[in-house]
């Protein structure tokens, strides 16, 4: 019953969960503890930045960013002559091995602010500046590195990014020049964060105070069921301070709403830079907050703060504590040198259980950890405090490498918790790249001898902190282009840097020639290059490539005009083959990419979206006898939903592959009948219903347009119809 369908189709291509910690209270004593996974929390505490360099001769434009079991490698992509920076990210493996490598072509100077990890991936906020503009952006970026998407944000700057627990983010950042504001972004998974209504999922708030303000860390709070309870941060004011400036701690709801607001400190300046939850033992209600930062000593110097606060801000002395010295509401930790807060992190669960070491009992015991450093001696200051704000040990270590690194903090293990990172950069070419993981761990595990007993042997003893080393090669990470410009600033005839401009040839390696206008000695603006193989191209140029419209013709006879960038067909365009074909729209990356228009040389035409060459997407064939496909394509061809119609006024509508009717669709003809059920081949097989025009429908199976009845069984007995 379906006509015999003859058409032509030609091949289209032509030739996190990152983890924070939780503090919790019992009731009458402290038990710092993981209270549940919380949502984690990046910020900056090295002057507003992620990393602090002490080797003033390392390159500070690049950086590396320990994740799971990998490493995201941070450098500039920068043009010899006009300097425009882009951010190029590498993924190495664990010993080195470049995963991948992206460059980020975004418009004007592009620098890294800060870069927060994801569970498949991680966002950085990038600032690009162009003419007088700065420009603040949020780039999503998936596992693979390609950019999943991207935001411009209303910020001057970015100081700190929480994951929240509906795979959104909450960002904290500041606005205007003077009298700095603090200004939270909470947006969704997709970075949408505008709303005609009030939702706690998508919000913009600014708290505008007399002064300067600006947060630190913020992460959010929950509730006993995991649900949102809003946000704590910390920072800085010089708003009705006590002296200066003055730690500044923020209560919000869900909604951004504040709740209430402190200010804690001295006569001088004071500073919050990190902070945690404390809940109750049953991690079942919040009582209050721990948070770490800087103060003045009486000496001068700038010394570690630390103070605890109950749900409404007040200050209270250490609950649980054993001893006086242990419950004093505001602490401080220094020593010879000045000493910067830098994290606050919790124990790992091992720590927390009683443990023994071949008959020796050794009392577990909860609590945090507190990590300052100090860039006069370039040391770290490890501050082990229990669970009743008792200090159980502290230690300074040397920085081993080149620089220091807080990226965002994963929950470790039950023997161990990573807090930072110092990567050592080789000397000599060729040579290999260290990164030192600071870590607090148990140590002591036995070795598998069996004359110690079973249970013995998988027990950890005491307590320890240190670098650990790891070796990468340093080949995945060189920086070729610095090196080739370093080189070429070594030769004897240094390259052209003055403005001028003229008109001129090029002789390239290659044997092409060039013929039109130049600057600094290269091509740019109108100009012809042949290539020795008969190609040839007229059009625009820019920095010796071509850029902007232009004509590329090919010795075989087909030609390109159109748009490019940087030696592609990029953009709108024509491309023409001697053998009458043609096409009409957008390339990318010189192939079909966008929308466009390709005709065969009998006039059959296909119009919609293409993908790198091929149709792919919803688009329209249409043949010089009337018929025409309308639907979705796929790797070049007609495959997936789709109506096709015949100049009879025939059409049918439903799954098609490769063009043919295959699959649950329905077939009208012009007397008003028609058939809705399983096709096959183009025509009638399996299941289906055949309506007259006068409404009288059939229900049954057919094979090659016959009905066979209502018995799915004379569709194995197909054989004995042919013989009738």
């Amino acid at each position: 019953m379906v006509r015999t369908l003859k058409k032509q189709w030609r091949n289209l291509f032509k030739s996190i969960a990152i983890i924070f910690f939780m503090i919790a209270i019992i009731a009458g004593s402290a038990t710092l503890t993981w209270a549940r996974d919380l949502p984690a929390s990046t910020f900056l505490p090295f002057n507003n930045k992620q990393t602090i360099n002490f080797n003033t001769t390392e390159d500070i434009n690049r950086g590396i960013y320990p994740t799971e079991g990998s490493y995201i490698f941070i450098s500039y992509k920068q043009d010899i002559m006009t300097g425009d920076q882009d951010i190029r990210a590498q993924k190495l493996d664990k010993d080195g091995k470049e995963l991948w490598n992206k460059v980020y072509n975004l418009k004007g100077q592009d620098t890294l602010q800060i870069i927060h990890m994801l569970k498949n991936g991680f966002v950085m906020v990038v600032n690009s500046q162009q003419s007088k503009q700065n420009i603040i952006r949020l780039l999503a970026i998936g596992s693979n590195g390609e950019i999943v998407w991207q935001r411009e944000l209303p910020l001057k700057t970015v100081n700190t990014i929480a994951s929240t627990n509906d795979d959104g983010l909450v960002i904290a950042g500041t606005v205007n020049d003077d009298n700095l504001d603090i200004r939270i972004i909470k947006m969704d998974k997709s970075g949408i964060w505008a709303g005609e209504e009030k939702s706690a999922a998508k919000w913009e708030k600014t708290y505008s105070h007399a002064g300067n303000q600006q947060a630190s860390q913020i992460i959010q709070v929950l509730d006993k069921e995991g649900y949102n309870d809003g946000y704590i941060l910390t920072g800085y004011t010089d708003s009705n301070t006590n002296g200066k400036q003055d730690l500044y701690l923020v209560r919000l709801n869900a909604y951004g709403e504040i709740k209430w607001s402190k200010n804690y400190g001295s006569k001088d300046d004071d500073q919050g830079i990190t902070l945690g939850v404390a809940v109750n033992s049953n991690n079942d209600e919040v009582i209050g907050f721990l948070v770490a930062g800087n103060t003045v000593s009486r000496h001068g110097d700038k010394n570690i703060y630390l103070i605890y606060v109950d749900t409404y801000g007040t200050l209270q002395s250490w609950p649980g504590h054993q001893r006086v010295v242990d419950g004093v509401k505001e602490r401080q930790f220094g020593g010879p040198f000045e000493q910067i807060a830098m994290a606050l992190v919790a124990v790992p669960d091992g720590f927390k259980e009683s443990r023994k070491l071949r008959g020796e009992n050794i009392d577990g015991q909860g609590g945090v950890v507190l990590v300052g450093y100090s860039s006069d001696n370039e040391k770290v200051l490890v501050i082990r405090i229990n669970e009743y704000g008792q200090l159980l040990w502290q230690q300074s270590l040397p920085i081993p490498g080149d620089n220091l690194i807080l990226r965002t903090l994963i929950k470790g293990d039950s023997q161990k918790q990573e807090i930072a990172y110092s990567v050592r950069y080789p000397g000599d070419k060729g040579a290999n790249l260290e990164v030192h993981t600071l870590k607090v761990y148990l140590e002591g595990v036995l070795e598998q001898d069996k004359s110690i007993p079973k249970a013995d042997q998988l027990e950890t003893n005491g307590e320890s902190v240190r670098w650990e080393k790891c070796t990468l090669k340093y080949e995945a990470m060189r920086n070729i282009s610095k090196e080739i410009k370093d080189l070429l600033y070594q030769q004897p005839y240094a390259p052209r840097t003055a403005a001028s401009t003229g008109r001129g040839e090029i002789n390239w390696p290659d044997t092409s020639y060039y013929l039109g206008n130049l600057v600094i000695g290269k091509a740019d603006g109108e100009g012809t290059l042949l290539f020795p193989n008969g190609v040839w191209y007229k059009g625009a140029w820019k920095n010796n490539m071509f850029n902007g419209k232009g004509y590329l013709r090919f010795p075989t006879g087909e030609y390109y005009q159109g748009e490019f960038k940087d030696h592609m067909m990029q953009g709108k365009g024509i491309m023409k083959w001697p053998t009458g074909e043609k096409y009409e729209g957008e390339f990318l990356n010189n192939q079909r990419d966008g929308q466009g228009k390709f005709i065969w040389k009998n006039g059959t035409f296909y119009e919609g979206a293409f993908s790198k060459g091929k149709a792919s997407g919803m688009g329209l064939i249409r043949w010089p006898n009337g018929e025409r496909y309308v639907g979705q394509m796929a790797d070049g061809n007609a495959t997936g939903q789709g109506s096709y119609y015949f100049p009879s006024g025939e059409w049918y509508r439903g799954e098609i592959k490769s063009l043919v009717f295959e699959g649950v669709g329905v077939y009208h003809w012009p007397d008003g009948s028609y058939y809705v059920g399983e096709f096959k081949g183009d025509r009638l097989n399996g299941e289906g219903y055949y309506v007259w025009p006068n409404g009288v429908q059939q229900w049954g199976y057919w094979k090659d347009d016959r009905y066979l009845g209502t018995n799915p069984e004379a569709l194995k007995e197909e054989n004995q119809w042919k013989s009738k």
